[in-house]
């Protein structure tokens, strides 16, 4: 069924620091579940429960909480892409993560 699954199209190039503002763009209205995608990015609740303590504001919280993903070095854990990024968002908003997937086609050419 990758024919109706938005996200089958999504570019897999590795996000780094450097796209935080981008991404943090996309994700800013998701910002009320900004703790649950980042453990659904695989970051660790310690770090979460930090990022909760040093900030108040929930969209701020989604920043730090990006920008911990965005420099994480893990073996374990695959790393940062927009398709991963869209495929977290997409438990919350199926139809604004697909308008948004549409935007994020991978047509990169390394």
């Amino acid at each position: 069924d990758t024919e109706l699954d938005p996200l089958s199209t999504v570019c897999h190039c590795e996000l780094g620091i450097e796209d935080l503002n981008e991404v943090f763009m996309v994700c800013k209205n998701f910002s009320n579940h900004w703790k649950l995608i980042g453990l659904q990015l695989g970051l660790m609740k310690p770090i979460l429960d930090n990022i909760k303590n040093d900030c108040d504001d929930v969209r701020e919280r989604m920043l730090e909480m990006l920008a911990s993903w965005l420099k994480r070095e893990s073996r374990k854990q695959p790393r940062p892409s927009w398709h991963i990024l869209l495929k977290a968002l997409s438990e919350y908003d199926r139809i604004k993560t697909a308008q948004i997937a549409s935007e994020f086609i991978c047509n990169h050419k390394y």
